[in-house]
């Protein structure tokens, strides 16, 4: 291999990795304070498309993002009220919030293209910092990679870390130290949503330069095997999103190399598109059935809480 075509490969999957590593971390807090929060994909998917319309609409890349990151947070309340406040089973209101989401991106999508509001405007994409295209790393993937040390310092050196994970281990102590509990929980699924909708963002401005319906294509659901995979540790995660993202770069690298092609061709597989396109999920799977055996999640994890 070649220097620049390793450099590609590199920044390609960094790319790749911001979407599913922004998410991992929003689900990392959430677990840590004791909220499973399955709607993951949900919310990429609304910060993906409220990114394409903010960023066209207004002529701004960074706008599309802050309007992704707003979108985020405020679709991660609605979850917040149902899983927190009012304390329904968090795996149902995730899996209603993924649902919501997909009919509503959807739906709204095909408006807003039917209504022409987007015809003939530009999308302006994300400043490249290193590199081009798909190849480039832009400044959502720095602020991701950033992140993780930030976050694992929050969690394990700062007193707020300490109560961040006393939440989701042992909340009736964390309540008898003076936290409450639910506002808590509350905020930390706030910032969840917020980090997916950069997740969001990151994936149409940073690496489709587009939205379609769907998009995520389970991002978010690899986003909680991250976390997992990773043991709820920031940079666990950082480098389980690497591993999905390389096996992603590699399925779509491999699908025009023609020694590939013509051996699988004379396995007589048929239509050979979908083996790629399973090949980073598969592997995010064997991956997590070997590593996430061993692992302990927090104590608290999806019981609700009533503060007295």
């Amino acid at each position: 291999m070649t220097t620049a075509l390793i450099l590609s490969l590199v920044l390609q999957s960094l790319a790749y990795a911001a979407p599913v590593l922004l998410a991992s971390l929003g689900g990392l807090f959430s677990e840590r304070v004791g909220v499973v929060n399955i709607g993951l994909e949900g919310l990429l998917l609304v910060g993906a498309l409220a990114a394409v319309v903010a960023a066209t609409v207004t002529g701004s890349a960074l706008l599309g993002v802050l309007i992704a990151l707003l979108v985020g947070g405020a679709l991660a309340a609605l979850f917040a009220l149902f899983g927190v406040v009012l304390r329904r089973d968090q795996v149902i209101v995730g899996t209603t919030l993924n649902f919501l989401a997909l009919g509503l991106t959807g739906m709204l999508y095909r408006a807003w293209s039917a209504s022409g509001s987007g015809g003939g405007k530009p999308l302006p994409p994300l400043t490249p910092i290193v590199g081009d295209g798909s190849t480039s790393l832009n400044a959502l993937t720095l602020l991701a990679l950033l992140l993780v040390p930030a976050a694992h310092w929050l969690l394990f050196r700062t007193r707020l870390g300490v109560i961040l994970r006393a939440t989701g281990e042992v909340p009736e102590a964390a309540a008898a130290g003076g936290t409450a509990v639910s506002r808590l929980r509350v905020l930390v699924c706030l910032l969840t949503g917020g980090l997916c909708g950069l997740g969001g963002a990151s994936l149409s401005l940073g690496i489709s330069s587009a939205f379609t319906e769907g998009m995520t294509n389970g991002r978010g659901f690899i986003a909680l095997a991250v976390v997992v995979f990773g043991r709820w540790n920031p940079f666990g995660a950082l480098a389980a999103s690497l591993l999905f993202a390389a096996a992603d770069v590699a399925q779509a690298r491999l699908q025009t190399v023609a020694g590939v092609q013509n051996w699988l061709a004379s396995l007589h597989l048929g239509d050979t598109y979908p083996f790629f396109l399973a090949l980073p999920y598969v592997l995010t799977l064997v991956a997590l059935a070997i590593r996430g055996s061993k692992v302990r999640p927090p104590a608290a994890l999806g019981q609700p809480f009533e503060q007295g």
